[in-house]
């Protein structure tokens, strides 16, 4: 390899650097706020119970309203890697009989999440719970210990949304329920008449496509170098 050869290489190295090495990433902060209830009545958001924050829907029949509840792992602080799945928090359904018509059809989840060292330090990370929230008599739609089960799936509502550090942009992206951070699915089936909780895993996800700068430089690197090859002296 010639002289210019050389002397591309490291600066195209350097200019991808950013995208291949990526600090752990350390969250400080999580706060849950339930948004645009759609369907149902009786909607009730952002009561506190305990730990959970809750959105809360029907009529009830006995039992009290069911809904969704969302309790963030964060704080205290912890830094996840990126790409690296972890655990976001626990979400819980109240799983109660209400009146027929009276369950929402979904309910959004917005989290401000708080990054040391991120620009903006807080970003707005959005989130669709669809809930399928079935008749209690036989046949069942899903598999059920008790007539019947419900089920709750998701939406990433915005992975547009991003914060910088050091020039990475970063979004979060839901990936799934769990019960044990191994199996992760894209549902959530919830057994009739009781209060069920499951894991919700997630990830901070680097930007993939480097900044024009980065684009044109690398570019600029890839000319050098064919143009080292094309001056090289044959063997």
């Amino acid at each position: 390899m010639n002289a210019l050869a050389k002397g591309l290489l490291p600066a195209v190295l350097l200019a991808a650097a950013p995208l291949a090495l990526a600090a752990p990433l350390e969250i400080t902060n999580t706060a849950p706020t339930w948004t645009n209830a759609v369907g149902g009545s009786g909607i009730v958001l952002n009561g506190v119970n305990g730990d959970f924050t809750d959105a809360r829907w029907g009529t009830s029949t006995g039992s009290g309203k069911s809904g969704l509840g969302f309790d963030p792992s964060n704080p205290p602080a912890a830094s996840y890697a990126p790409d690296v799945l972890f655990k976001l928090g626990d979400l819980r359904h109240y799983n109660n009989p209400i009146s027929s018509g009276t369950a929402a059809d979904s309910v959004d989840l917005d989290l401000l999440t708080t990054v040391t060292g991120a620009s903006p330090s807080g970003q707005t990370f959005k989130f669709r719970f669809l809930i399928d929230e079935t008749p209690n008599s036989l046949p069942c739609t899903y598999t059920s210990s008790t007539p019947c089960a419900d089920q709750i799936t998701f939406q990433n509502l915005d992975l547009s949304s991003a914060f910088s550090i050091g020039g990475v942009d970063y979004t979060l992206a839901l990936i799934g329920f769990s019960f044990d951070g191994q199996q992760i699915s894209d549902s959530f089936i919830s057994q009739e008449g009781g209060t069920n909780t499951i894991g919700l895993y997630a990830k901070f996800t680097q930007a993939e496509v480097p900044e024009p700068a980065t684009l044109a430089l690398f570019g600029l690197g890839l000319a050098g170098l064919t143009l080292a090859r094309r001056r090289s002296p044959a063997a």
